[in-house]
Parts: structure tokens; C-alpha cells; sequence
């Protein structure tokens, strides 16, 4: 039982990481969705591998920092800087 708490709670810290992540380089080529995949998928990989070798954690912030470790770099690294503010395409007037 141990062991799939840990899992969900490092899954669904790497989502709140992956939203945080691409929350500071909004603009880029997959979409948050994908984004939440990816490092939800590389959470299971690296907690479950962990789980396996090592056996269930002993403490809840293991699980916790390693989601939002791997989803802040997941999200971080998809996205782009957005471009300074001279190079913003110039905004329509609402009417």
C-alpha cells in the first residue's frame, strides 16, 4: 500500500511541477497536456524503478520532491522565454 501512495503522490506532484514549469516559458511547441504526460510517464518510470531497487520510502517527501523535481524540469524545458515586449506583435483594439 506503501508503495502505490507513493506513486500517486509523486504523480501528482509532477503535474503541479509540469504547471509550474511551463507557467514561467509559456510559449512552445507542445501543449501542457502533453507536457503532463511526459513527466507524469517519467515519474513512473524513475519512482517505480526506485520502489523496485530500493523498496517503499520512508519518508512522504521523497516521493514529493522527486515528482516536482522531474515536472518542473518537464515543464521548464518544453516552453520558450517569451519574446521581449519591442517584438510583441502589436495588439488589436477591442470595440
Amino acid at each position: 500500500m506503501r508503495t502505490v501512495l507513493a506513486l500517486v503522490i509523486a504523480v501528482s506532484s509532477s503535474v503541479i511541477g509540469a504547471v509550474v514549469g511551463r507557467s514561467r516559458r509559456p510559449y512552445g511547441r507542445y501543449s501542457v497536456g502533453h507536457v503532463i504526460l511526459i513527466s507524469v510517464a517519467a515519474v513512473l518510470v524513475a519512482e517505480g524503478g526506485t520502489v523496485l531497487w530500493v523498496g517503499a520510502p520512508q519518508s512522504v517527501l521523497q516521493p514529493v520532491v522527486g515528482g516536482l523535481v522531474l515536472g518542473l524540469v518537464a515543464g521548464f524545458f518544453s516552453g520558450r522565454k517569451p519574446p521581449p515586449p519591442d517584438q510583441l506583435p502589436p495588439s488589436r483594439p477591442h470595440s
